[in-house]
C-alpha cells in the first residue's frame, strides 16, 4: 500500500502554530541530563511539536526478510487478536542422520514407532488454548533446498501430500515434565520437558527403515532424494504461536526400532536412532517459516493506506505493520538544540497481556531522492575500515533508555493504566536542520526482526553504501512475535510528539 503526503511547511511562522506546548520543568530530574540548561521561556524553551502519523501494513510479496535456521521458528495459530486480527505460521524442514543412521544389518530391521519431537522456546498467546498440529510430507516435487540462493522469505509456502501425524497441545503444559522409556535399555526411564511430540504414522517409518540399503557412504545426499522434508501447521483451535528451535537437541526425529543381533543367532536388540537438523555441513538442511497475517474486520485494516493522519499507531513485527511519521521541521529557528526527543505512549488493551510487544522497535528515515530507506542521519556513525569490517556506533544514545533490548519507560495513561513511553533522542539530527537547513525527511516506525540500512549522513564517505544489521544478532527479534499500539500525532489524549528543548541565537 502506498502512502501520499502533503509538502512540509517551510514558514516558520507555521511551526510556531505547531507549537503546543512551552513550560518550565526539572530536566535533570525527568531525563538525567545535567548538561541542559535551565528552561526560562526568554533564551531557552521547551517545546512541543505536533507530528503527523500514517498507517501502512508491509507487503508480504516485496518484504526482503529471509529466514536463517538460526532463528527461533513459529508454528501455530493465533485465531483471535482483537486488535491485529489472526496469524498463521507454518513450519518446513528437514533432518538428517548425519550418516548411515540404522544397525548395520539391511533388511533385518524391526520397527516400534517413530516420533517427531520440536523443541518448545516460548509461547506467544493464550497458553492454555488447546490447538491441533499436523505432520505432512512436502511434496516430492517442490523445490527445497539449502543454499544462499534459496533462503526463504516468511511468504514462502510448499506443497504437501499425505498427512505423517497429528498431536494436541495446550503451549502451558509443554513445560511440564513428562516420563520416557530410555531405549535401549527399556528398564531406565527419562523426563523431558519443552517438547512438542508428535507420535507419526508407521507406514512413515517403515518407509525410513526400507533405506537401510542406500549405502553408508552417500546415505543423506540419497535420503535427501526420497524424502524433502516436513510440514507442520495448525488445523484446529489455538490461539498462540509456539517458538521452535530448529539447531537446539530438542529438535529431533526418533526412530524406535529392533534389529537381528548378528553375534546371538535369535537374539533381537532394541535401540533408537536420530534424525537432527544440520545447519551447516555439506549436507545442509533447508528450512522455512511462512507466517501470515490476517488483518480482516480489524482496526489495522480500517486505518491504513489512505491520506487520512492515523490518532493510534499500530506497530507489529514482520510480516507486519509500519507507521511512517511526518515532523515540520523545515523553518526551525538558528538555536542551539539541548534535547530532542519523539516521544510516544501506548494504548493499553487487555489483550496486551497475551500479545506483547516485543523491545526491537526501530525509526529510519526515507530519502524520496535516493529512492531508499536509511538510518536516521548525524545520529550514527562507522568505526573500522574496509579491511577489518565496519561496525555502527551511536546505537546507545539513539534511545534516551541506553538498555536497547528494551527501550521502554512505564507511565500511567489517562484511565490509570499502565502504559510504556518511548523516546528516540533526535538531538543532532535537529539541530543539523536548525543550524545548516539539512533535509527533512520522513521518518518510518517499526518493528524490524533483523533490518539492513545504510548510513543516513549526505556524504561521499566510503561508508555510504556499506549496509548495517540492526539490532545485533543478540538482540534481535523472533519474527511474528510482538505488537503494539501507540498514541499517533492526533490522538485526543496521548499525542505522539517531538520535544525540543533549544536556545535562540
Amino acid at each position: 500500500m502506498k502512502k501520499y503526503f502533503l509538502p512540509a511547511s517551510g514558514a516558520l511562522f507555521v511551526l510556531t502554530l505547531l507549537i503546543v506546548s512551552c513550560n518550565k520543568i526539572n530536566l535533570p530530574t525527568e531525563l538525567g541530563r545535567d548538561l541542559i540548561p535551565t528552561v526560562d521561556n526568554i533564551h531557552t524553551f521547551d517545546t512541543t511539536i505536533e507530528v503527523q502519523t500514517y498507517n501502512g501494513i508491509f507487503d508480504p510479496l516485496t518484504d526482503s526478510f529471509k529466514m536463517a535456521y538460526n532463528y527461533m521458528h513459529l508454528v501455530g495459530a493465533i485465531n483471535n487478536d482483537p486488535v491485529f486480527g489472526k496469524t498463521d505460521a507454518r513450519l518446513f524442514f528437514q533432518l538428517s542422520p548425519g550418516g548411515y543412521p540404522f544397525k548395520n544389518v539391511p533388511l533385518s530391521l524391526y520397527l516400534d514407532s517413530v516420533v517427531l519431537v520440536l523443541d518448545h522456546s516460548l509461547t506467544y498467546g493464550d497458553s492454555l488454548s488447546t490447538q491441533t498440529l499436523q505432520v505432512s510430507e512436502i511434496d516430492p516435487s517442490a523445490v527445497f533446498k539449502a543454499d544462499s540462493v534459496t533462503a526463504y522469505k516468511l511468504n514462502d509456502l510448499f506443497p504437501t501430500v499425505g498427512t505423517l501425524g497429528t498431536t494436541t497441545v495446550t503451549p502451558a503444559t509443554l513445560k511440564d515434565s513428562i516420563e520416557l522409556v530410555n531405549y535401549p535399555t527399556y528398564g531406565d526411564t527419562t523426563l523431558v520437558a519443552n517438547q512438542i511430540r508428535i507420535k507419526l504414522n508407521n507406514s512413515f517409518g517403515q518407509r525410513l527403515l526400507s533405506y537401510d540399503s542406500l549405502g553408508v557412504s552417500n546415505y543423506d545426499s540419497v535420503f535427501a532424494t526420497k524424502f524433502k522434508g516436513f510440514a507442520i501447521e495448525s488445523i484446529g483451535g489455538g490461539n498462540a504461536l509456539m517458538g521452535v528451535g530448529l539447531t537446539s537437541a530438542n529438535t529431533r526425529l526418533e526412530v524406535y526400532y529392533r534389529y537381528n543381533n548378528a553375534t546371538t543367532p535369535d537374539d533381537i536388540d532394541t535401540t533408537v536412532t536420530t534424525y537432527t537438523f544440520l545447519g551447516s555441513s555439506s549436507y545442509a538442511n533447508a528450512n522455512a517459516n511462512y507466517i501470515n497475517r490476517d488483518y480482516s474486520g480489524t482496526q489495522v485494516l480500517n486505518g491504513a493506506g489512505d491520506q487520512a493522519e492515523d490518532p493510534i499507531v499500530y506497530i507489529q513485527n514482520n510480516p507486519g505493520t509500519y507507521t511512517h511519521i511526518k515532523v515540520p521541521l523545515n523553518g526551525f529557528p538558528n538555536s542551539v538544540v539541548h534535547l530532542a526527543e519523539l516521544q510516544m505512549e501506548s494504548i493499553y488493551d487487555p489483550s496486551d497481556s497475551l500479545f506483547y510487544s516485543w523491545p526491537n522497535i526501530f525509526l529510519d528515515v526515507y530519502d524520496s531522492s535516493a529512492t531508499k530507506y536509511k538510518l536516521t542521519p548525524y545520529l550514527f556513525g562507522a568505526s573500522g575500515s574496509a579491511l577489518t569490517g565496519y561496525s555502527l556506533i551511536g546505537m546507545e544514545t539513539f534511545y534516551s533508555n541506553t538498555n536497547l533490548l528494551q527501550p521502554f519507560y512505564f507511565k500511567e495513561d489517562p484511565s490509570g493504566n499502565r502504559v510504556r513511553q518511548l523516546r528516540f533522542n533526535l538531538t543532532r539530527y535537529v539541530q543539523q536542520i536548525a543550524s545548516y537547513n539539512q533535509p527533512v525527511y520522513l521518518m518510518r516506525l517499526y518493528a524490524p526482526t533483523t533490518v539492513s540500512l545504510p548510513l543516513g549522513d549526505p556524504t561521499t564517505s566510503t561508508t555510504d553504501d556499506i549496509r548495517f544489521t540492526i539490532p545485533t544478532t543478540s538482540a534481535r527479534g523472533v519474527p511474528g512475535v510482538g505488537r503494539i499500539r501507540f498514541g499517533g500525532g492526533n490522538h485526543p489524549t496521548q499525542k505522539m510528539k517531538l520535544r525540543v528543548v533549544y536556545s535562540r541565537l
